[in-house]
């Protein structure tokens, strides 16, 4: 407490509680300048990654030892849909959404235009238009390298066609079911 109110006193922080995280921030960079001065590590945000790696290990640990998961994948799993759970929360608790179901979205709505951004931050396209163009491409490989790795295709052309076939037959049975045709034919 003394040296919170040091840090208040000469004009470090304006608050004890400015004054903790002051007091925190510099113990972290003393401890990752640690990690770089043993040969952790080359710099401070090799240190960082670093910290922050070690630190999931043993939060993901910490799930199989509480016996809240029974391997390492499953409490990576467990961490990642308790984070989702929390930051849907944080959404609904900060009045930007007024439920689960709609602050889903909202994070889903954020993180596509984040990703539409990045793309024309690093020059992959020049407008958020053709950003959309892009994502949508580099999904539609990866949906085709996909059915290739679980080998209902054997190259990316077969699981065009496989792909455009089914297409075809959800189009066709969607006239089918709104009552448009009689048969798949």
């Amino acid at each position: 407490a003394a040296s919170l109110q040091k840090l208040v006193d000469s004009g470090e922080a304006a608050t004890l509680e400015e004054a903790q995280q002051v007091l925190s921030r510099s113990g972290h960079q003393a401890a990752l300048q640690g990690v770089v001065e043993r040969g952790d590590a080359a710099t401070l945000e090799e240190a960082q990654v670093l910290h922050s790696q070690r630190g999931r290990a043993a939060a993901l640990q910490k799930l199989v030892d509480s016996g809240d998961a029974a391997t390492l994948e499953e409490a990576s799993k467990l961490a990642g849909q308790r984070a989702l759970a929390a930051s849907l929360q944080k959404l609904v608790d900060s009045g930007d959404a007024a439920t689960l179901e709609e602050a889903s979205k909202l994070a889903g709505q954020r993180a596509l235009a984040a990703s539409l951004q990045k793309l024309v931050d690093s020059g992959e396209a020049a407008t958020l238009e053709e950003a959309q163009q892009v994502l949508s491409r580099s999904g539609h490989q990866a949906a085709l390298q996909g059915v290739v790795e679980r080998g209902d295709a054997a190259t990316l052309e077969e699981a065009q066609v496989l792909h455009s076939q089914r297409g075809r037959a959800a189009a066709l049975q969607k006239l089918v079911d709104s009552g448009d045709a009689a048969t798949l034919e």
